[in-house]
């Protein structure tokens, strides 16, 4: 595994800072909700709609990080990129983007507790903000766990499409 190229993902998805920054907060909603759900369920049927719903919103973030870059790819391709480094490089945007709104639940997670704490839930507004926000250890190591294996789907789609590109597309007017 080439670490340069992990690397080299990291900024590139940060070059897109609209993009990343959105797909941050729907990742964050995300944990937010597949841990909750996560915390309520009892049984594996009730893991069920929160896995597809990560599911899908993880297809979908790969399937736009793959049409999004598809000209990058096609440069890329030009200088002589192999597949299994531009597989590396989408790999890295999509793991960054999930571990960066994992690690901004929990911190919001740290931080309203602190808060609560310290002011003694004496204000309604903040009890009501840590039963929305507030999620276990243990369901949210799940969630992330399920989220970053449930990428996977959603990575090897990617990969078909950026495999595709073919590198003229660099050459061409758009």
């Amino acid at each position: 595994m080439n670490i340069r190229i992990l690397f080299r993902s990291f900024r590139l998805a940060f070059r897109a800072r609209k993009r990343v920054t959105a797909f941050i907060v729907i990742y964050a909603i995300l944990f937010v909700v597949v841990g909750k759900g996560l915390q309520e369920a009892s049984t594996l049927s009730g893991y069920l709609p929160w896995l597809g719903m990560a599911l899908i919103v993880s297809t979908v973030y790969a399937i736009l990080i793959s049409q999004f870059r598809a000209r990058d790819i096609a440069i890329l391709k030009c200088v002589s990129w192999s597949n299994p480094e531009i597989f590396l490089l989408l790999m890295g945007e999509v793991v960054i983007v999930a571990v960066a709104a994992y690690l901004v639940v929990f911190q919001l997670s740290v931080e309203i507790l602190g808060i609560v704490a310290y002011f003694q839930t004496d204000f309604v507004f903040l009890s009501d903000l840590q039963r929305l926000m507030v999620v276990d250890a243990m369901p949210m190591a799940l969630a992330l766990i399920f989220i970053v294996v449930l990428q996977i789907p959603g990575l090897l789609l990617a990969r078909w499409r950026a495999m595709r590109i073919p590198p003229m597309r660099a050459l061409r007017e758009e």
